[in-house]
């Protein structure tokens, strides 16, 4: 089941991404899949087509995944702020964005013009 600790330690335990994208699980995005008709690679990107081609991820260069990960009922596209999940069965597709903490100067900002 993926809740937000899973979804935590993922964005912890793939922080960087690979060397090269000959690292990524890129064969996992077609053998996990029921709809093969749901994801295709067109040079060095993965087109998502259950998702507008007006959506940022729709298209994702292969050079921003961090990690491409198999789940029970998804595959999670893994990139610094974001997390794709698309449905093995059905090819529905949830984006995760991540939190973005406060920086050091918006902290101290908070402490002085509150």
């Amino acid at each position: 089941m993926i809740n937000n600790k899973t979804i935590e330690t993922i964005y912890k335990k793939y922080r960087n991404r690979p060397a090269s994208i000959d690292e990524l699980n890129i064969p996992l995005l077609f053998e996990a899949m029921d709809d093969e008709n749901s994801i295709e690679i067109k040079g060095h990107d993965i087109v998502i087509k259950g998702l507008d081609s007006w959506s940022p991820f729709h298209t994702i260069d292969l050079n921003r995944v961090h990690a491409i990960l198999d789940f029970e009922n998804y595959i999670a596209i893994v990139m610094h702020s974001s997390i794709v999940f698309i449905g093995k069965t059905t090819g529905e597709v949830h984006v995760h964005l991540k939190d973005l903490k406060p920086s050091i100067m918006d902290r101290m900002r908070g402490m002085f013009c509150a």
